[in-house]
């Protein structure tokens, strides 16, 4: 894999990590301000944050920080491997796809599109590197 591949899927799982690092402070009144502003925005309007919201972001925002750092070691083993890591890259590229269906699907059921949208974004940062890197061919 290229260089510029290389640093985008690093970056991409720094991306993750941040992302949860804001979902996690909507645990706390104190930190909530960032995770409130990006649900507002998805919401399109003002949304209560109540304690089982809370105690949602917080698991959310620490399953986001381990699944970044995951991907991140998926990624560097397959590196490391070279040439037989093809099945590796397809089992990080299901993986992600599995988690836009899903995701991607549920927000749009229950009002939060713009997530969706916003999901469409972060599969690219993906697919992207690793289909025009050509890992997969291996």
């Amino acid at each position: 894999m290229s260089g510029i591949w290389r640093v985008w899927l690093n970056a991409m799982c720094g991306i993750v990590v941040l992302f949860g690092l804001i979902m996690a402070g909507g645990a706390l009144p104190q930190t909530e301000l960032p995770a409130r502003l990006l649900f507002e925005w998805q919401h399109q309007g003002p949304l209560a944050i109540d304690q089982a919201a809370r105690v949602t972001l917080g698991v959310l925002g620490g399953v986001m920080c381990g699944w970044g750092v995951t991907l991140y070691a998926a990624i560097q083993a397959a590196q490391m491997l070279g040439n037989p890591a093809g099945r590796i890259w397809r089992l990080i590229l299901a993986s992600i796809l599995f988690w836009f269906i899903v995701d991607s699907s549920l927000s749009i059921a229950t009002g939060f599109a713009l997530n969706a949208l916003m999901n469409v974004a972060f599969l690219m940062g993906y697919v992207l590197p690793i289909t025009a890197s050509g890992v997969l061919r291996r």
